[in-house]
């Protein structure tokens, strides 16, 4: 019996000195997910400041091409003057013109849309941060992170896309803007 008591009490000592090190080699499951919850971050705040700039860069074209329309425009009166080659030159440069900028407003749309989206999810990416501050994370945090990932990648194909139906719209627009301009001037009333 004192031999057994002995083994128990060779075991206790060995289960006391080994137990720290199991402890720390066991991370807490937050400790766990720390460089997924920040490499997400990251990336998350990438792609928002990219489709926030595409977003006012994109505004800024509008806006210049709202510009032209404004001061190429004829008032109804004027464009009731108008006769012949004249006339039907400026309703043609009109027509082109706007039909080149409605490619503008599908872009808006879906960024529009995707912006949303995004803005609500902001949230989901801020409570992992806080979580990870903290020290505690409700919910799967493995679905989480993948969810969130997953809408990062599509900001970012979506952003490319966006900007390839961008550069198509603009080069269009710009197009029909410089002939409206060279329609206007010949019909512009004389001052």
């Amino acid at each position: 019996m004192p031999l057994l008591i002995l083994k128990f009490l060779e075991m206790k000592n060995l289960l006391l000195l080994v137990l720290p090190f199991v402890l720390f080699s066991c991370k807490s499951g937050v400790e766990a997910h720390k460089a997924a919850i920040e490499e997400l971050g990251t990336n998350w705040d990438a792609a928002t400041t990219a489709v926030t700039g595409f977003a006012e860069a994109l505004t800024a074209e509008v806006n210049s091409f709202n510009a032209v329309k404004e001061a190429t425009m004829l008032t109804e009166d004027a464009q009731k003057m108008l006769k012949g080659d004249a006339a039907a030159k400026y309703t043609e440069a009109v027509n082109a013109f706007n039909t080149a900028t409605a490619g503008y407003g599908a872009i808006q749309t879906e960024l529009n849309d995707f912006v949303t989206m995004w803005t609500e999810k902001a949230a989901a990416v801020t409570a992992l941060k806080d979580g990870l501050a903290a020290g505690k994370i409700e919910g799967d945090v493995n679905a989480q992170i993948t969810e969130l990932s997953g809408l990062v990648t599509k900001a970012n194909e979506s952003l490319a896309a966006w900007q390839a139906k961008q550069a198509e719209v603009k080069a269009a627009s710009e197009a029909a803007a410089e002939t409206l301009k060279a329609a206007y001037e010949m019909v512009k009333p004389k001052k």
